[in-house]
């Protein structure tokens, strides 16, 4: 009894221990797509983008109008913001994850400190601020990370300039106190309301009074400012009065100190996270992207649609080209918000369908020729199967069931080679043949199939690069990307497939697949007959 016991509690554990190792691993996937979504999805483009618009603005490229200059300008402060935005949640979700890594040594401050304010003057002069810099003789260095620290004493310069009113006056101190050097930034600038003084720190947060003359802003800085500070066994203070001005002392250590209690919280944090402690910060990222870059995103449309109408004026063959590039740049960022928001909606449980009776058909012959301008460029035949006579209708979103189609015909499309072909074919479908296909299909897990009056079957079949075995059982997975489509360079999200599928399910209806590696896919759907 005492051995069964014995094995039966070591069983349990080794259960258990998988268990753990299974829910470990799970919570890696879902950090390492947050990472790979927010910083190769969002940053590839707008660092193209940049590019583009530093060769234009450069001259290099012919030279431009006044207001062509004025057009792209504003284009290239819209991506200014986008990078900014990018950067600080990217650099949130890694503090928040993994802490603060440091790699500390002696660093002169002073130094730091004075190659700001040079870096800052021109920002300073064009708000009329002047900076003044005071530090006591013989201080000594303090022991930090100096990659880390600069952006800490960039963030608090640039929001004094920021919030000082006209004709502001900033003073820096540097000085010794206890085992500390104390960086004292004053301003008298708009002042913190009193009444938001316990927010300061935290994330997302901007005061009211600060949200009336800077609309823009995540709110972000100080609390990644506190974060990198308490990491290096520093702290940070500050008093404000509304309409007076501002006051942050930050603290940094003059002897070397091991860990802090702030980043063992930190780490002690990052390891009792949750699934949905993970899923609840990615919601955050998700809500927060889409929010700030759809404006943006927007305006720089409008921007380069009138350019490329040379509305403001000729452009040669190089500055098209260059336009042609950022424009493509950014329908790319707005494909992958729009996904974002999808995303969003389904995480938030907001992500419905409306049905009604439709023609399949009609949404079909509405959806595909869009693609055969691109399909003609790479030499594709895409086909439609004839409808030799109308089929029933279904129930679904118009909506939503053209999101689909559109989402299945251009992975086909973009996935096929030269030269390749692509077809779309539609069929009726009886509820015991569809559960045939489900217990015979080893892609295909079919859980509706009681519809008595039968589905409809839309598949859609190319000639492209295939999906390994490896990889097949991740099709639907969020942000998942083959290895072989990443080496193709062709862009997309990885969301699409993820949405499609829940759409497909949402209106009572199976996704699957047939595939084999190098040779192509089929992807089939179904929806119910009314």
């Amino acid at each position: 009894m005492l051995c069964f016991d014995l094995c039966y509690n070591f069983n349990m554990l080794k259960v258990s221990k998988k268990k753990s190792e299974e829910t470990n691993h799970r919570l890696e996937d879902i950090k390492s797509d947050f990472i790979t979504i927010a910083s190769h999805q969002l940053r590839t483009p707008i660092s193209g983008i940049r590019w583009s618009l530093d060769t234009l603005l450069s001259g290099r490229a012919g030279e431009l109008s006044g207001k062509q200059k004025d057009v792209i300008q504003e284009a290239y402060q819209n991506n200014k913001f986008m990078v900014k935005v990018v950067n600080d949640l990217l650099r949130v979700s890694r503090l928040e994850e993994k802490g603060v890594d440091l790699v500390i040594k002696p660093t002169n401050l002073t130094k730091i400190i004075q190659e700001t304010i040079k870096k800052f003057q021109d920002f300073a002069l064009a708000n009329n601020c002047d900076i003044n810099f005071s530090i006591e003789p013989t201080l000594p260095k303090v022991y930090v990370d100096p990659l880390q620290i600069r952006p800490v004493i960039e963030a608090l310069i640039d929001n004094a300039i920021r919030y000082t009113k006209s004709k502001g006056k900033i003073k820096i101190s540097l000085q010794k106190f206890r085992n500390f050097l104390v960086f004292k930034i004053q301003d008298n600038g708009i002042g913190i309301p009193t009444d938001q003084h316990d927010l300061v720190f935290s994330k997302f947060f901007r005061a009211r009074n600060a949200m009336k003359i800077q609309t823009e802003g995540l709110g972000l800085d100080l609390y990644i400012v506190k974060k990198i500070v308490e990491a290096h066994g520093g702290k940070i203070k500050f008093k404000s009065r509304e309409k007076v001005g501002t006051t942050f002392y930050v603290y940094l250590p003059i002897i070397l100190t091991r860990v802090s209690k702030a980043e063992q919280d930190d780490r002690k944090k990052d390891d009792e996270s949750t699934a949905d402690d993970i899923l609840k910060k990615e919601r955050e990222f998700v809500s927060v992207t889409v929010h700030e870059l759809k404006a943006p995103l927007g305006i720089t449309k409008w921007s380069l649609e009138m350019l490329k109408g040379q509305k403001a004026g000729q452009l040669n063959n190089d500055q098209v080209e260059l336009i042609n590039q950022i424009y493509r740049g950014n329908e790319r960022l707005l494909t992958l918000v729009r996904d974002l928001l999808d995303l969003a909606k389904l995480q938030e449980g907001k992500f419905d369908v409306k049905p009604q009776a439709v023609q399949l058909e009609t949404i079909i012959n509405d959806v595909v020729p869009g693609f055969q301008v691109e399909a003609k460029r790479k030499n594709i035949n895409l086909t439609v199967s004839n409808f030799k006579k109308p089929l029933p209708k279904i129930s679904g979103d118009p909506n939503r069931i053209a999101q689909v189609i559109t989402n299945l015909v251009s992975n086909a499309v973009k996935y096929t080679p030269n030269k390749g072909k692509v077809t779309i074919g539609v069929k009726q479908i009886e509820s015991a043949a569809l559960k045939k296909i489900g217990e015979q299909t080893a892609t295909a897990n079919i859980l509706n199939y009681h519809n008595k009056k039968g589905y409809l079957l839309l598949s859609v079949q190319d000639t492209g690069v295939g999906i390994s075995k490896k990889e097949q059982d991740k099709l639907f997975t969020r942000f998942f990307r083959g290895k072989d489509v990443l080496k193709s360079k062709t862009e997309g999200t990885g969301l699409g497939l993820y949405i499609t599928k829940t759409i497909v399910e949402l209106h009572k209806g199976d996704i699957w697949f047939t595939s084999q590696f190098g040779k192509g896919s089929t992807f089939h759907f179904t929806l119910p007959i009314t």
